[in-house]
């Protein structure tokens, strides 16, 4: 339960901090954003079972949300959609063994 809090801790500050490098740097880019496929690539890697990835993509959306013109919510609803069906896909239909030796998040 620690070593779960520990992690979601952690992504939370990367993420944040990354956010903040691509609204001060990367404002050109107004159609994408580098934390997207954080958030997918965080879901991919972790256990179908563990929710750290889940915890990711509901802050990154929220972030997003409090700093554009979005109805609060709306992308860390999205965000959050996104990735039980990326879990559900994974967990129910994907066996990747080639990806075995990669580490776990």
């Amino acid at each position: 339960m620690i070593k779960e809090i520990f992690k979601t801790l952690i992504l939370i500050a990367i993420i944040y901090f990354l956010f903040i490098f691509e609204i001060s740097y990367l404002s050109f880019f107004t159609f994408f954003s580098i934390l997207f496929p954080l958030v997918l690539l965080i879901n991919v890697l972790e256990e179908p079972q563990g929710r750290v990835g889940l915890y990711a993509a509901f802050f990154f959306g929220l972030i997003l949300d409090i700093y554009s013109t979005h109805f609060i919510g709306l992308l860390a609803l999205s965000f959050s959609i996104s990735s039980l069906l990326l879990k559900f896909i994974l967990f129910k239909y994907v066996r990747i063994p080639s990806l075995s030796w990669m580490p776990k998040i």
